[in-house]
């Protein structure tokens, strides 16, 4: 008989059956994070995932055809040898554009904090809020890293799920310094202020150190329109760019592949070089679109419209005597540092008619010229200013006596400009007329020692035309800056808003601004009611007073003086000059208080607006009746003379 074997030996000595497989599985976040990404090129990635805000000149998706020429800028950022990119363009080429992109590109591929420089405290927030938060809220994919916290979408400050954007002003040392990151970008770097601080270097420098702890992953985007030779963007671009790539197009008539030269910009129906007398004025030219290109191997004439498909067919070439294309030169050079130079006629949102206009603009016009020269060519402007004689400036003088002023139907209102002295004050009173010409006349100008004195000027005394009639000081600014501030600051707060303290500065983003004061300089103690302190560009009403002192007295927008000004006054106003650097300068310590009024007449009257002020008809004084023994001759007088009493 045979016996079953217990199933207690069995399960002993029988060997244990293999486990059942484990299966893993990942969720989606985790197959987002390991997936290696497919490679591809910022322009390609661009088009997938780039929007244009609504407000944009072109809104919706990035099409690279819009604008072609910034592919190549974005694809060379992000090639693994460079660290440092410079970008000198005109304005509105699209350059900030290009670099936003990069940085949404590295958000999602190359993850890591950032900072972006800019000129000053407003623009920086303009950006944040008009630019960089839109471009991630708008695409699909960038919207994810958004946290959905409106304290992560700050002006100063956008946090990401993974990384951050931290935003600085040029002259804020402390918004540069202590934030260690692998991305710099550095926007319109020719409008910082020379140093960050009175203790402190360069906002460029500042900047730059940043990055040294990620010497492998850094990168430094440069942007900036061209000002003078010795600006930041120029200097980088001529001396830390190893190499320097310009745009070049292709005609779409014969396919000729060439770099476009301002000087083949011509006339729609006239040969290339020539321009009619009759259609030289600028506002005329862009109104009839008049301006074509033409190719320098067919002559075919480009519209703007094959402008565009010619640069839609070029590409980036090298600056030097072995021409590469973009590609190639970064293969064979494998540069750290690069350069790109893009002047405006390049551009789609610029038509040749616009660049013309401007040329013929700054035709014997010294700004309109440094203008052109900056913002349509994209270099430097290159001046050595000699000294302005002052012969031509005793030619202004016409033959109104001292406190006379022009005809006030002529005369938009009259400006009080005061320079402050340690021992007194110069002034100046002066009226200006309407229109975009900004023609003026000096009413009154000297030297007084006292407040009383300048309060009798400005507010006790009357000036009146010819006829009597009597023209109003619309505004009276003042230099508050020296060793009177706080006196400056308590007089102007005697006559709040009739009377505005002013501070000069040689580099500003915009002509004019204004700060908030709450206390006296280098104290604690606070001004009752605050005071507003208007900061204004020196450098650019210096060069609109040099280009008016330049105008004859018998063309419009010229800068009068009365038949008293005497020769110290014209003197002074011939005590600057411009250096090397682009900048005004005293000669030779020469007195220089009429030059310093007419910059602050002028930033008053466009602060004021008075170009923008529409002609009002002046009423004639009536006439006094003559004295009357009786009714009759009362009446009879009257009618005489014109004159209808009560």
């Amino acid at each position: 008989m045979i016996h079953p074997i217990p199933t207690a030996i069995l399960t002993k000595w029988l060997p244990t059956p293999p486990p059942a497989p484990l299966r893993l599985v990942w969720t989606a976040p985790e197959r987002k994070i390991l997936r290696r990404p497919v490679p591809m090129r910022v322009s390609e990635w661009a088009e997938r995932h780039r929007v244009i805000p609504a407000d944009a000149s072109v809104p919706g998706r990035w099409r690279n055809a819009t604008v072609p020429y910034l592919a190549g800028i974005m694809d060379a950022s992000l090639y693994e040898t460079v660290k440092t990119i410079i970008v000198c363009a005109a304005p509105q080429t699209g350059k900030s554009e290009a670099v936003n992109t990069c940085l949404g590109y590295c958000a999602d591929r190359r993850p890591g904090n950032v900072l972006i420089v800019y000129p000053d405290e407003d623009t920086a927030k303009d950006n944040s809020r008009d630019r960089l938060v839109p471009m991630f809220r708008d695409s699909r994919l960038l919207s994810g890293f958004l946290t959905g916290a409106a304290d992560d979408e700050a002006a100063k400050r956008i946090n990401l799920r993974h990384m951050r954007l931290y935003l600085a002003w040029a002259n804020s040392a402390s918004r540069l310094a202590n934030k260690p990151l692998p991305y710099v970008v550095l926007d319109e770097i020719d409008k910082y202020p020379a140093t960050a601080g009175k203790k402190e270097s360069s906002p460029e420098l500042l900047a730059e150190k940043r990055t040294r702890t990620f010497p492998h992953r850094m990168k430094i985007w440069k942007l900036s329109t061209p000002t003078v030779e010795t600006g930041p963007i120029w200097v980088a671009l001529t001396t830390q760019a190893q190499v320097v790539f310009d745009y070049h197009v292709r005609c779409p008539e014969c396919g000729h592949l060439h770099l476009m030269d301002f000087d083949r910009i011509c006339h729609r129906d006239a040969p290339i070089g020539q321009w009619p007398e009759s259609d030289r004025h600028p506002e005329d030219i862009k109104a009839r679109l008049l301006a074509r290109y033409a190719c320098p191997r067919c002559q075919s004439k480009w519209t703007d419209a094959d402008r565009d498909e010619a640069a839609r067919r070029g590409c980036w070439l090298t600056r030097s005597e072995r021409v590469l294309s973009l590609d190639a030169a970064l293969t064979h050079y494998r540069p750290a540092a690069i350069g790109f130079h893009l002047p405006s006629w390049v551009s789609p949102f610029v038509s040749l008619s616009t660049v013309m206009a401007a040329w013929f603009s700054a035709k014997g016009d010294p700004v309109a010229a440094k203008d052109f020269q900056n913002g349509h060519r994209a270099e430097p402007w290159r001046t050595y200013q000699s000294e302005r004689p002052v012969d031509i400036v005793m030619a202004l003088k016409d033959d109104r006596p001292a406190g006379l002023v022009p005809d006030m139907a002529t005369i938009a209102g009259l400006t009080c400009a005061i320079d402050t002295q340690d021992n007194g004050f110069w002034y100046e009173i002066r009226a200006w007329g309407y229109g975009e010409a900004g023609e003026s006349w000096m009413v009154r100008g000297g030297f007084v020692t006292g407040f009383a004195e300048i309060e009798q000027i400005v507010f006790g005394d009357q000036y009146k035309d010819a006829a009597g009639n009597v023209a109003v000081i619309r505004g009276t600014l003042i230099d508050s800056m020296g060793h009177r501030t706080a006196e400056v600051y308590d007089w102007c707060r005697k006559f709040p808003r009739a009377v505005i303290p002013l501070k000069g500065e040689q580099r500003m983003a915009q002509p004019h601004a204004w700060t908030r004061l709450d206390h006296y300089p280098g104290t604690g103690k606070p001004i009752p009611g605050g005071l507003a302190l208007l900061r204004i560009n020196t450098t650019f009403y210096k060069d609109q007073l040099a280009a008016k002192l330049a105008v004859a007295p018998a063309d419009p927008g010229a800068w009068h003086l009365n038949a008293e000004t005497p020769t110290t006054w014209a003197e002074m106003l011939c005590a600057e000059t411009v250096n090397d650097k682009g900048l005004w300068e005293v000669i030779k310590n020469r007195p220089n208080h009429a030059w310093d009024l007419g910059v602050y007449g002028l930033a008053l009257a466009d602060l004021l607006g008075l170009k923008h002020r529409k002609p009002e008809t002046v009423k004639p004084k009536p006439q006094e009746p003559p004295p009357a023994t009786s009714k009759k001759q009362s009446w009879v007088g009257a009618r005489k003379t014109g004159w209808m009493g009560s």
